[in-house]
C-alpha cells in the first residue's frame, strides 16, 4: 500500500471509531435532563403544597423549555404621594421597668375576724370584725438602700406599725435600720399580724411586751459573725426612743430603750434546720426599770421531694420580766407545732403560760402573783398563695378569774406585691 493509501484509510478508521463514543455521550445527556426535569416537577410540587399550607394561589413556575437565564428588570412602582390625612400616630408602649423605677410595691392585706364564746378581758373582740388592713409600700431608695411603710389601719384609728429606711452595703459587712421599727425580741414579737400562724397572741405577748409589741422608733444594726461550724450566726443591737405603750415610757431625754439580740442558725440535714436565738432589752416606765431576757427556739421540716405537700415547724419562746415596781420576777412562755396535712391544709395546737401581777391600788406592790393558762388548736386552709381561712378552738384559764371557751374564725386576703418579710 502507498503512503497515500494509508493517508485516507487511517482517518477513516479513527471516524468509525468515534461515532460510538459520540452516541454514548449523547445517551448521558439526555439522562441528565430527564433527572432535572424530574427534580424540576418535584420542585414545582413542593411550592404548591406550601402555598396552599400558607392559604395564597400557587404561582405559575417557569417550564423547563423556558430559558432560565433571561432576567427581567422590574419597573419601579410610581411613590404614592402623601397625604396629611394618612399620618398615622405611633404607640408607644409603656415600659413595665420605666413605672416599676419611679413606683413603690404597693400592696393590701385584709384580717376579717369572727368571735364566738365566753368574752375574754384580756382582749376583748366583736362578733364580727375587720381586725385590721396593713398597707405596705416598699421600694429601692437607691442601690444602697431601701424604703419600707406599713401602716396598720383598724376601726379605731390609723398607726405607722413601721416604717424605715433598710442599709444593705454598709462597710465592716454591717446592715442596719433607721426609722421605726419592731424591735427584734425573740421570734414572735418581729411578725406582723398576717405571718403569725395563729389568730391570736400567746399571753406572753399581751402580759409582758404590750398589745401590739415592742416597736418605736430607733436605730437597728446588725452583723453576721463568721464561724467554723457552718452556722449563720447574726448579733443585732438596737437603741429606741424609750416610748412603748403598757410597757416602757420614757421619764427624761437619756432613758433610752436597749434591746440586743443573737440569733444562730443551722441547717441539720437537707431537710431540716434549727435556730436558736437570745434577747435582752431594758428601759425605763413610772416606777423605774423594767428589764426583759428571752429564748426562742425553732425546728423546721420540710421534705424536698414532698415540699408541697407535708412541713412541720415546732417553736418555744421564753421571756423573764424583772421590773423596779414589782417584787419578784415574772415568767412566761409558749410552745406550738404545726404540722402541713396537704398541699391547702395545715393544723397546728399552741400551749400558752404567762404570769400575772395584781396591785394595790396605791402602791407598786402587787397582792400577789398569778399564772394565766391557755391552750389552742388550729385549722387553716389555704385556697391560694393570696388568701387563707383559719380556725382556733381556744380555752384560758385566768388565774384571778373565770375558764374561757372561745372560737376564732379568720379570713385573710392580699392584694398587690408584697414583700417577703425576714426569715
Amino acid at each position: 500500500m502507498t503512503r497515500r493509501g494509508h493517508r485516507i484509510v487511517i482517518p477513516l478508521l479513527i471516524t468509525l471509531l468515534s461515532v460510538p463514543a459520540f452516541a454514548q455521550q449523547d445517551d448521558r445527556i439526555a439522562q441528565l435532563e430527564q433527572k432535572l426535569d424530574e427534580l424540576l416537577r418535584q420542585a414545582e410540587s413542593i411550592r404548591q403544597e406550601l402555598n396552599q399550607i400558607k392559604g395564597t394561589p400557587a404561582t405559575t413556575t417557569a417550564t423547563p423549555s423556558e430559558d432560565l437565564t433571561k432576567i427581567e428588570v422590574a419597573q419601579p412602582a410610581e411613590a404614592a404621594t402623601p397625604s396629611l390625612t394618612d399620618v398615622k400616630p405611633v404607640e408607644n408602649a409603656a415600659s413595665a421597668g420605666a413605672s416599676k423605677a419611679l413606683n413603690p410595691d404597693i400592696s393590701m392585706i385584709g384580717n376579717f375576724i369572727g368571735h364566738a364564746g365566753d368574752r375574754n378581758p384580756i382582749e376583748g373582740r366583736d362578733p364580727i370584725a375587720l381586725d385590721e388592713a396593713e398597707l405596705a409600700l416598699e421600694a429601692f431608695i437607691d442601690p444602697y438602700a431601701k424604703g419600707r411603710f406599713f401602716v396598720s389601719i383598724t376601726p379605731d384609728n390609723v398607726e405607722l406599725e413601721e416604717g424605715y429606711a433598710q442599709f444593705v452595703a454598709l462597710p465592716w459587712g454591717l446592715t442596719a435600720k433607721a426609722g421605726k421599727t419592731k424591735a427584734t425580741f425573740g421570734k414572735v414579737n418581729t411578725w406582723h399580724t398576717h405571718q403569725r400562724p395563729w389568730v391570736d397572741e400567746p399571753l406572753m405577748v399581751t402580759h409582758f411586751l404590750g398589745e401590739e409589741g415592742v416597736s418605736d422608733v430607733g436605730l437597728s444594726v446588725s452583723k453576721a459573725i463568721g464561724n467554723p461550724f457552718g452556722a449563720f450566726i447574726e448579733a443585732t443591737g438596737e437603741v429606741y426612743a424609750g416610748n412603748v405603750d403598757d410597757v416602757f415610757e420614757r421619764q427624761a431625754d437619756n432613758d433610752l430603750l436597749y434591746n440586743a439580740h443573737l440569733k444562730l442558725f443551722k441547717d441539720i440535714t437537707e431537710d431540716s434546720n434549727v435556730e436558736v436565738g437570745t434577747s435582752w432589752m431594758r428601759g425605763t416606765n413610772l416606777a423605774g426599770h423594767n428589764r426583759l431576757a428571752g429564748v426562742d427556739l425553732t425546728y423546721r421540716w420540710k421534705p424536698l421531694q414532698q415540699s408541697l405537700y407535708r412541713s412541720f415547724v415546732a417553736r418555744f419562746e421564753g421571756v423573764a420580766n424583772k421590773r423596779d415596781d414589782l417584787n419578784d420576777t415574772l415568767y412566761g412562755w409558749y410552745a406550738s407545732a404545726d404540722y402541713q396535712l396537704g398541699q391547702r391544709w395545715h393544723t397546728g395546737a399552741r400551749i400558752d403560760s404567762a404570769d400575772n401581777a395584781v396591785f394595790f391600788a396605791g402602791g407598786p406592790a402587787p397582792v400577789n402573783f398569778g399564772t394565766d393558762r391557755a391552750i389552742s388548736a388550729t385549722l387553716s386552709f389555704w385556697p391560694s398563695e393570696f388568701s387563707q381561712i383559719r380556725g382556733q378552738m381556744r380555752r384560758t384559764r385566768l388565774d384571778h378569774g373565770p375558764t374561757l371557751n372561745e372560737f376564732l374564725l379568720q379570713l385573710q386576703f392580699s392584694i398587690g406585691a408584697h414583700g417577703a418579710h425576714t426569715f
